[in-house]
């Protein structure tokens, strides 16, 4: 009874001419071998799965070949028929066998004649595993072995061999292998292992393997014995994974600001006991897909799949501006961090993702600041937000908006500001009895009723009058020469009435401070410069603080608009010397302390 075989291990390349993607490496080591100048010391680095081990035993066999066909062992010779079994090639695993000790029976080894081959071969697997004292061991005898010894060392982590060792070596740099390449392998195998398969399972095999050909072979090995054809479907259902279409479904409801829908996608994959670290993965995949599509002319170059696959990413990547899908990058990789290392379920982390990408309110770290910014430039540009302006005023109004799952339709997007006054240096303050906004506030005011004059029995105070207060019919009007008045023979002390109010020191300044006349013109000059710009500032206040400086005070999010922008700011500035003349620029935040404050 024969025993099964893994398929990686029966279809193990035996000769350089099998071995897949590796074409600059095959071809300098069979050049090599016809021209008999082969190294003492090889150094094989790359990634897992890639031919390393593969390509170390042909060299191993092909340098003691007594026929080698073109570069390649023949198989055939007696010592091809030997290398298999023989003492004179071994096979170290360095990640077991690491310490000072192995090294030091290797180099007593090493002095000793190939006893049935033409060399003695050392391959050392995960070299980079070895300890310090065992590479220092190591040294010399790698750099100048006997005639007959050959060392082949090969790693996944080039960066931890020292520089000792990499200058005793001839390096050979392994890369990833291309889906393409990979399916052709595995076509090719299928084919001979009776697998009945369609092109696109094993594209989905090809690009899931990561560049990988073993692990192509390992998950092939999953559709060995079956009888009906392998679809794609089969084949992502079998290893778990969600597949193209939910995931361009899943971020099209991103686009579309659609969370509920998107939740409802990952509720299904999970219901589907699909694994939410792959569903994670294959969006981050697919984000970094459309972003070459937005980027690069010929993305086929730099996105796996076919054509049909092109055009869904393309038509899902038209609802997505670049800043969005940077922005959707750096959400995605921190919620891999988390889906790594938190307490909660994968299904709650990929959920919060979502949410996040979906809700443009959730998004407060300041790189998401181009992404909506960007956002209303293109619908700007579109005519979904149209911006008019007059003499200092700007009025924006929604043509369209996004409504959230969680809000009422009557809920815009895009502020509504109409504005018919000038700004002045603070916003009245009303109590619960003033009338709205949107009535003759002059004429509506009510008055309030004084208490009647108190007798003779005792005094009253009357309380100073705010400035611009008119005097009720029922208190009597004073001189304001004179220093005290009595009604009803209750003494009270004198509050003059003052026609203007004068203007006031700020905290931020010992100079008074006074409005800027000219800042609806210097309004006006950004405005034809940049709208966007323009109707973000429409929120702003200027005065003139002395006559060496002109004060600035914007919402905290403008503020930080133009700390993160310097051409803004460049512009800003002009505008303001252009009317004003050569004068400093500060920038205040409405509300906020002095140390807030600064200076352009």
């Amino acid at each position: 009874m024969s025993s099964y075989i893994a398929l990686y291990r029966k279809w193990r390349p035996a000769v350089f001419e099998d071995v897949v993607g590796q074409e600059h490496i095959t071809d300098v080591l069979r050049g090599e071998i016809i021209r008999g100048s082969v190294s003492h010391a090889y150094l094989f680095c790359g990634s897992r799965g890639t031919g390393k081990t593969t390509c170390a035993k042909i060299l191993a066999k092909a340098v003691s070949c007594e026929h080698p066909v073109d570069g390649d062992p023949c198989g055939e010779c007696e010592n091809c028929m030997r290398a298999a079994e023989s003492f004179d090639i071994s096979e170290i695993d360095a990640a077991s066998n690491n310490g000072v000790d192995n090294i030091r029976e290797l180099r007593e080894e090493v002095l000793y004649p190939p006893s049935e081959l033409k060399r003695r071969v050392y391959i050392i697997d995960e070299v980079h595993m070895l300890s310090t004292g065992a590479f220092n061991a190591l040294l010399k005898t790698l750099e100048e072995p006997p005639e007959h010894a050959m060392f082949i060392l090969a790693t996944t982590e080039l960066n931890k061999i020292p520089a000792t060792i990499l200058s005793r070596c001839k390096r050979f740099d392994f890369h990833r292998i291309t889906p393409d390449n990979i399916a052709k392998r595995l076509k090719f195998i299928c084919e001979n292992e009776n697998i009945p398969m369609t092109d696109g399972a094993i594209m989905l095999i090809s690009r899931l393997a990561g560049g990988a050909m073993r692990d192509a072979l390992s998950m092939l090995e999953l559709f060995v014995g079956k009888t009906e054809t392998v679809t794609e479907e089969m084949c992502a259902k079998a290893m778990g994974v969600v597949g193209r279409g939910p995931v361009m479904k899943l971020l099209s409801c991103v686009a579309d600001n659609d969370c509920a829908g998107a939740l409802s996608v990952i509720s299904e994959a999970f219901d589907g006991s699909k694994d939410m670290g792959v569903l994670l993965s294959e969006c981050a995949d697919a984000v970094r897909d459309m972003l070459m599509i937005k980027y690069t002319k010929n993305p086929e170059r730099f996105v796996e799949g076919s054509g049909d696959v092109l055009e869904k990413l393309a038509e899902c990547a038209k609802k997505f501006t670049k800043e969005r899908l940077i922005y959707s990058t750096e959400i995605l990789d921190d919620a891999q961090s988390r889906f790594t290392r938190t307490g909660f379920s994968g299904r709650a982390v990929l959920e919060t993702c979502v949410i996040k990408l979906c809700d443009v309110r959730l998004w407060t770290l300041p790189e998401s600041l181009n992404t909506r910014i960007s956002e209303l430039e293109d619908k700007i540009a579109s005519g979904n937000i149209v911006v008019s302006s007059g003499d200092s005023n700007v009025q924006a109004k929604a043509a369209s908006r996004t409504i959230f799952a969680d809000e009422e339709d009557t809920k815009p997007e895009v502020p509504v500001y109409e504005t018919d006054t000038e700004h002045t240096d603070a916003p009245p303050i009303y109590d619960d009895d003033m009338p709205p906004f949107d009535m003759d506030i002059e004429n509506a005011m009510p008055v309030r009723d004084v208490p009647s004059p108190i007798s003779d029995a005792g005094d009253a105070f009357i309380p100073d009058l705010p400035d611009n207060t008119a005097v009720p019919d029922n208190v009597a009007s004073v001189p304001a020469n004179e220093g005290s008045i009595k009604v009803d023979a209750a003494e009270v002390k004198e509050s003059p009435v003052k026609t203007s109010a004068a203007p006031k020191a700020t905290e931020s300044s010992n100079k008074v401070r006074e409005p800027l006349s000219a800042f609806a013109d210097i309004m006006e000059d950004i405005k034809e410069k940049n709208k966007l710009f323009g109707s973000l500032l429409s929120n702003a206040t200027a005065y003139r603080e002395g006559n060496d400086a002109v004060v600035i005070s914007v919402p905290s999010f403008t503020s930080t608009m133009l700390k993160n922008d310097a051409k803004k700011v460049d512009a800003l500035e002009a505008s303001v010397k252009k009317y004003v003349g050569d004068v400093s620029v500060k920038i205040e935040i409405l509300g906020a302390k002095k140390e807030e404050e600064w200076e352009l």
